[in-house]
């Protein structure tokens, strides 16, 4: 039997760069296009099929060593995002979440994404979430930092830190774990991203860069997915 869409589908959006470059463009257009052009119309085909959340890995606590041009860039389309996109989207009745260190972002992108999660809180359709200043150990590593502050007020005892109490402290807590992982551009691994959540995650490593990931293509890699053979430890 062919597995149903993914409830969840997250995506690593990887080659926007060397897209870019294989152009001869500066590597900025292809941070813009995929803003522009890509990522949108992808949660549009997802929520078409039914998939109830998709996320966006769209920066991580690594890429900060990037050259101080390109992040200042990045973090301009980040603002557009939120200012030009999300009223659109929320007109869409899709709910807008944030994973990642919100504290390491600019305190205006911060508010950005405070005010745009608020003011989606209550939709009941997709639930798009950007991952930005994203890391999978740093995910854990707020989460370790959490629960030990509980611990020391004598509000948790360490005997009662159970698989879902770290859960809870995790930035993805509330929604399910992803049932698809997809890294674009042909890279071959995970980086950190959602190291807890994906344990019984599949993954898709296609060759194509982010840009030009259309939902032709995500029709592809759905149709993949819908022929795995789903395993979950006991079974």
């Amino acid at each position: 039997m062919a597995n149903p869409p993914p409830t969840h589908l997250a995506i690593i959006c990887d080659g926007n760069r060397r897209w870019a470059k294989s152009h001869g463009w500066d590597v900025l257009k292809g941070h813009k296009y995929a803003i522009d052009e890509v990522f949108e119309p992808l949660a549009d085909h997802a929520a078409k099929l039914g998939i109830g959340y998709i996320t966006f890995w769209v920066f991580s606590t690594e890429n900060w060593d990037r050259e101080k041009r390109e992040i200042a860039a990045l973090m301009n389309l980040f603002r557009k995002v939120f200012d030009e996109k999300v009223p659109r989207l929320h007109e869409k009745n899709y709910r807008i979440k944030h994973i990642g260190n919100l504290a390491g972002l600019p305190e205006d992108i911060q508010k950005r994404i405070i005010d745009g999660v608020e003011l989606t809180k209550a939709n009941t359709g997709l639930t798009l979430t950007f991952a930005m200043n994203y890391g999978g150990q740093d995910e854990l590593e707020r989460a370790i930092q959490k629960i030990a502050e509980k611990v020391i007020a004598g509000k948790l005892k360490p005997e009662q830190i159970t698989k879902k109490v770290i859960a809870e402290h995790l930035d993805t807590a509330g929604m399910p774990e992803p049932d698809l992982i997809v890294r674009t551009s042909g890279e071959q691994r995970l980086s950190g991203f959602m190291s807890w959540q994906s344990n019984y995650a599949e993954f898709s490593f296609p060759e194509f860069s982010f840009p030009e990931f259309t939902p032709e293509k995500l029709a592809e890699v759905l149709a993949d997915f819908a022929k795995r053979d789903r395993r979950f430890g006991g079974k």
